[in-house]
This record gives C-alpha cells, sequence and structure tokens, in this order.
C-alpha cells in the first residue's frame, strides 16, 4: 500500500546532516581538486538521488516543489554536487514521462537501490552529429558500441551511462555499464566551471550491450515536444543557482561577524554595526532570496503540469 509523501520538514531533518558533512568537506575537494565520491556516495546511501522515484517502486515520492527545494541546499553545500547527479535526475523525469512501464519499472526499481545513471550524450562541437555507434553482434541478443563523447558529466561516479549513439536507422539512448569491458572514462575535464563534476571524456571500445538495454529510438534533428525535460534540466542549473547564492550569503554573514577593526582612535569598531555593511548583506539576502523564489515557482509550475498529464489532462497550451 502506498503510503502519504513525505512532509517538508520530514525531508528537511532527514538530509540536514547529510548536506552538512557534505558542506564541511567542500572547500577541501574543491582546494585539492578532490573528486567528490564520497558526498556522491552518501547522497546514494541516504537515498537523495530516489527522491522523485515513486514510494511504488521504492523511492519517496516527492513532489517537484520539495525536490528543487532541496537541491537549492545540496547546491549551498556544494555546488558541483547537482550538476552531478542532474543527468541522473533527468533519467527519472524522462522514465516517469514515458509509457513504457516495463522499462520504467526495471530502471526506476534500479535507482531506488542506490544505482545512479551518467550521461554520455555530448559531441566535442556542434557541427558532429553522432560519433557513437552501434552495429549488430555476432549474437543477434548483443550490440557493439563503438567511439566517444564529451562533457560526460557525472559518468565517474555513477553505475549506469546513457549513451546516445546511432546506428544505421536511428538515434538510439542505450544504457551501459560503467564498468563494463571497453568502458574508458577519463577524468579530463579541463574548462571553465565546477571542476568536480566530472564532466570528462567517455570512450567505447567494442563495447558488448544487451539488446535489452537499448531504451528508445529517436530522431536528434527533430524537437523535444510534449516533454518538461528541457523545462527540468534548466531548472536544475538555477537550483544550483540559488545555492550558490545562499552560500554566498552565509560566508559573507560569517565573515563579518567575526570580525572586529581598530582605528588610529581609541576604541573599536565592528563591521556587524556599520550601515554600508548593511546594505551590502542586505543587498545579498535579497538576491538569494529572489533566486530561490524563482526556482519555486518555476518547480510549481512544472509540477502542476505534471499532475495534469498523470491524470490525462495535459495540453501543448500546459
Amino acid at each position: 500500500m502506498t503510503t502519504s509523501a513525505p512532509s517538508d520538514a520530514a525531508l528537511y531533518a532527514r538530509f540536514a546532516e547529510v548536506f552538512k558533512h557534505i558542506g564541511e568537506g567542500a572547500l577541501e575537494r574543491e582546494q585539492n581538486r578532490e573528486l567528490a565520491r564520497d558526498a556522491v556516495a552518501q547522497l546514494k546511501e541516504s537515498g537523495f538521488t530516489a527522491l522523485r522515484v515513486p514510494r511504488d517502486y521504492g523511492g519517496s515520492g516527492v513532489s517537484l516543489p520539495q525536490y528543487f527545494h532541496l537541491l537549492t541546499r545540496l547546491g549551498e553545500a556544494d555546488s558541483n554536487l547537482p550538476q552531478i547527479i542532474r543527468a541522473h535526475s533527468g533519467f527519472i523525469e524522462q522514465r516517469l514521462e514515458s509509457d513504457d512501464i516495463a522499462a520504467r519499472e526495471r530502471w526506476l526499481g534500479r535507482i531506488a537501490k542506490g544505482e545512479t545513471i551518467g550521461a554520455a550524450t555530448s559531441e566535442r562541437t556542434g557541427s558532429t552529429h553522432n560519433s557513437v555507434s552501434v552495429i549488430a553482434d555476432k549474437d543477434p541478443a548483443y550490440v557493439l558500441l563503438n567511439g566517444e563523447k564529451y562533457y560526460s558529466t557525472g559518468t565517474l561516479y555513477s553505475e549506469w551511462i546513457n549513451v546516445a549513439a546511432h546506428d544505421t536507422q536511428n538515434d538510439l539512448h542505450v544504457l551501459v555499464r560503467s564498468d563494463a569491458p571497453g568502458v574508458a572514462r577519463n577524468d579530463d575535464w579541463d574548462g571553465f566551471g565546477q571542476r568536480l563534476t566530472a564532466s570528462g571524456t567517455t570512450r567505447f571500445d567494442n563495447v558488448r550491450v544487451p539488446v535489452e538495454q537499448i531504451l528508445s529510438r529517436y530522431n536528434a534533428s527533430e524537437p523535444r515536444r510534449n516533454s518538461l525535460l528541457t523545462a527540468f534540466y534548466q531548472t536544475v542549473h538555477l537550483a544550483t543557482l540559488a545555492g550558490i547564492a545562499r552560500a554566498v550569503l552565509r560566508d559573507g554573514v560569517e565573515f563579518v561577524q567575526g570580525r572586529t577593526r581598530t582605528f588610529g582612535v581609541a576604541g573599536q569598531s565592528s563591521p556587524r554595526d556599520n550601515p554600508l555593511v548593511h546594505r551590502v548583506v542586505g543587498r545579498l539576502g535579497s538576491l538569494a532570496y529572489s533566486a530561490e523564489a524563482l526556482v519555486d515557482a518555476v518547480a510549481a509550475a512544472l509540477e502542476r503540469v505534471h499532475q495534469a498529464r498523470i491524470e490525462g489532462r495535459a495540453t501543448t497550451a500546459d
């Protein structure tokens, strides 16, 4: 029997220590360029990576507003983490939108047990259509995967990789074990932005994949229609930015509260009592509040459409 969804208060209490522990190690990881393996493991063990999985499949079944509120708090603790699990989170939403019940049960059940999905979908340049090919294996129950992908966010932390590939007729989404023979995941990301998201290169050399792990066939040149996925991915970015804003406000307040200054005359003056400092901190507070309010508003709108889809009353106007 399905139980009621957890309350906001229960969710905050459940993950408060997780966020605290992740936040305590964030600076050291960033300074030493240490991949966030322990932090990601905590998210898996705590059930954070299965928050959106329905309770019937073993997850928490939280709403989109609840999820993005928690994701904002995670971004406050370490802004790398929401990006690391962005592809994984989007994969869950794809399964929730899909009419393929068997695939939904199979993959959401795995996610509920703590497994995560990384992404290998991007090309190095926009001029390349799809450099990963799928060809038939001598055993018809398998196919062979060859090629490479870039900006493979989250793959070094994940048990599975969602690969965008193509055969002679279609573009495909293929699920591949990250430790399968022939899979090489390289932490060679040296570009701008978050450095610990494992957004490097993934190579596939005659990787043997069961046909049943071909998730879908599609045409990459056609725009995504009747889907919340693009908006969902962008809202993950918004939640990350809102989390960063909260962290800036937190750090700014802590910095000011602990400082004193002595002038060339007798006595001391505390920066925390200075109206100009109040103005700056107030500005930070308003920006952080505004960013989080935007995330909440977008998440609420997405939830309305999601519920309308479940109830069979969603239209393109939604």
